[in-house]
């Protein structure tokens, strides 16, 4: 092992009676990994237990670990509310759907120069649970190897499913693709993986850039009915449709979000959200065009509609984009794409934009006004809209 590499094994041990996990980190730092700071989350975070110096305040934990055998621990709770009766977390008797983001919070690290960490998440099931799912590469049936290069300390995040599960996975584009579902659920893991096979392909050749593994986990209620992305994994309600009656697609929405994950850059005078929201709906439905899952008529009556729908907004930067917003975001998306193309002479197109804004992250309009020239060597008539004044 490199000498400036240390070890971290994160062990959830899942309850499903008392609606959370026991937490236990493991560090191995031979001195390399200093201090662990973390927000004192009391809603969600209990009984914080460590060796080496613990100090416990109301706003923070600050954990300063020994040199050999740290361990830290705590419980958490898993169930998450988001509305009434509805959930973006949930455990019950017979399988769970949370975030790793939310089972190890964030933390401060403070290291010894270029120190980083190599970890592991194995999980403890309850008796009678059958199965867990990462977007992490299995290394064992209940254990997985947890390794972001943007980060020295390495820390699990994205949707994980644990219970009695059905699971369906495939290859694709060097993706493994797995679709997770608790059993007796009406999420139609097939279908989703069947959809995936001719999707995921256009998305991979759009944006060039795809993750090793993706996790699509999926139930009825009480969990919230719609789609949330995290960096290798979404979830899907079992009642949203692949492909809405407007012949846009919530499922590919929310991957382009994951694979991209473009945000918009907000300032006291204008919210950029638009592009973020407007590249992942334009997206929804232009690859499954591109899949030949949809004729150029009905393309083009997905964007009368959206025109339709948004014909009313005057401005796209006024605050966060959703609905009318981000349809009438889309409709100008598409009028760019078609004048880089012409422009460009087919050389460039949205794609290419999106993965100029991809390196970035978090973008304005002046990166997209930017990007865009630079394929073309002049400012983009679409980008100078009285929408974006």
């Amino acid at each position: 092992m490199d000498k400036l590499a240390y070890t971290t094994d994160f062990v959830v041990a899942l309850d499903p009676e008392r609606k959370g996990a026991q937490v236990t980190i493991n560090v191995e730092s031979r001195g390399l990994l200093k201090e662990m700071v973390f927000r004192n989350n009391k809603s969600a975070y209990s009984n914080i237990r460590a060796n080496g110096k613990l100090v416990i305040t109301d706003k923070e934990v600050s954990w300063q670990l020994p040199e050999s055998g740290a361990k830290l621990s705590f419980f958490v709770k898993i169930n998450r509310a988001k509305g009434e009766g509805k959930y973006d977390a949930y455990i019950n008797q017979d399988w769970a759907i949370f975030r790793g983001d939310n089972i190890i919070p964030p933390v401060r690290t403070t290291e010894v120069d270029g120190a980083y960490s190599i970890a592991t998440l194995e999980f403890m099931l309850p008796k009678g649970w059958k199965s867990v799912e990462t977007g992490w590469p299995r290394a064992s049936a209940t254990t997985f190897t947890i390794d972001n290069p943007e980060r020295l300390f390495d820390r699990p995040t994205g949707w994980m499913i644990a219970g009695r599960l059905g699971s369906r996975q495939a290859k694709v584009k060097g993706t493994q693709i797995v679709v997770s579902g608790p059993v007796g659920e009406s999420f139609r893991r097939m279908d989703v993986l069947t959809f995936l096979n001719f999707a995921w392909r256009e998305m991979h050749d759009a944006f060039d850039k795809a993750p090793p593994k993706l996790l699509v986990v999926g139930a009825n209620d009480p969990m919230w009915r719609g789609g949330l992305s995290a960096p290798n994994s979404l979830f899907l309600h079992a009642d949203r449709p692949m492909v809405s009656e407007n012949g846009t697609s919530p499922i590919i929405h929310e991957l382009t979000h994951m694979v991209t994950r473009i945000s918009g850059f907000e300032s006291p005078t204008a919210n950029d959200d638009w592009i973020a929201e407007g590249i992942a709906e334009f997206y929804s439905f232009e690859l499954l065009y591109r899949a030949k899952g949809m004729t150029k008529a009905r393309r083009a009556r997905i964007i009368k509609g959206l025109a339709d729908w948004g014909e009313d907004v005057k401005h796209l930067r006024k605050g966060p984009s959703a609905g009318k917003i981000t349809a009438r975001a889309v409709v100008l998306l598409d009028e760019l794409d078609q004048e880089l193309r012409t422009l460009s002479k087919n050389k460039h197109s949205l794609d290419s934009v999106v993965r100029i804004l991809i390196k970035k992250r978090k973008v304005s309009l002046e990166d997209l006004q930017k990007a865009a020239e630079s394929l073309v060597g002049k400012p983009l008539k679409a980008l100078d809209s009285p929408l974006l004044k």
